[in-house]
């Protein structure tokens, strides 16, 4: 197994191909905010780097989308773009786009200026890929792919040096046994069985896998954006959506905790 050298990274962002890889980043505190591609699926690797780019240059144009019917999983609509070819399946309300485009835009303007404003900052910088394991793990790019998706970030950013991480699924290489090879600088690709039947990655898996390199980021969060996403936390925590139901959700729990103790 060659191993990646430890590194410490200004800034780690998902290619995708789906929520799966921000959410192996985030499972390994690797990642601290939202991003563009976090929840979209489709495309390829070169159409993902080329969107990155372009700072997402007219990637959202409302006449580019075809509508695909009503995602199962959460009663959103499921849109396609034509031009890109990415599928947002989390972000439209059901039914004509013109419903929900606005708001949709408007988020991901946000997210778009919080990705290219970390990387202008950063020095170093690494990309996570991970190719999907509902899709068979298909449409796996290739060393050529890789090289070329790290020069031309280096490019368009030279400011700061990048690092790839591609993720293969392989059926026949257990976790335990996973393969870590660096085939060419600045690329390192982790191969192994990921696949889960439900959420198409094990991202404890993967972000195990992450972490065993020595990858590590630097907290890039502001002070307010800190405490707010500890707000949230706490909130999903105890499964209340005010600030007010969240002192009375703790608050209970203190004194259930109290009486715990005086029973004992």
């Amino acid at each position: 197994m060659t191993m990646q050298t430890k590194r410490e990274y200004d800034l780690a962002f998902s290619l995708g191909q789906a929520c799966a890889c921000s959410l192996t980043l985030r499972t390994a505190q690797l990642q601290f905010a939202s991003f563009p591609l976090d929840w979209i699926a489709g495309g390829t690797l070169p159409q993902r780097v080329d969107l990155v780019i372009r700072r997402f240059d007219g990637w959202l144009a409302k006449e580019d989308f075809v509508y695909n019917g009503t995602n199962p999983i959460n009663g959103l609509g499921m849109f396609r773009n034509t031009k890109t070819g990415l599928y947002h399946l989390h972000d439209f309300t059901d039914g004509p786009i013109e419903n929900s485009y606005t708001q949709v835009v408007a988020k991901y303007a946000r997210r778009e200026k919080r990705l290219l404003d970390l990387i202008a900052k950063a020095k170093c910088v690494l990309v996570v890929y991970i190719n999907s394991a509902n899709a068979g793990g298909d449409r796996a790019p290739s060393l050529e792919d890789l090289a070329k998706a790290r020069a031309d970030l280096s490019r368009a950013f030279p400011n700061a040096a990048f690092d790839i991480i591609h993720f293969t699924l392989d059926r026949s290489i257990p976790f335990e046994k996973r393969s870590v090879t660096v085939p060419a600088e600045g690329i390192t690709e982790i191969r192994f069985d990921y696949y889960d039947e439900t959420k198409d990655v094990r991202a404890k898996d993967a972000a195990t896998a992450l972490l065993s390199l020595g990858t590590s980021v630097r907290d890039y969060r502001t002070k307010a954006e800190r405490k707010a996403y500890k707000l949230k936390t706490n909130m999903m925590k105890y499964n209340v959506d005010t600030r007010f139901g969240l002192f009375l959700a703790k608050a209970k729990a203190r004194i259930g905790r109290m009486f715990g103790k005086q029973r004992q």
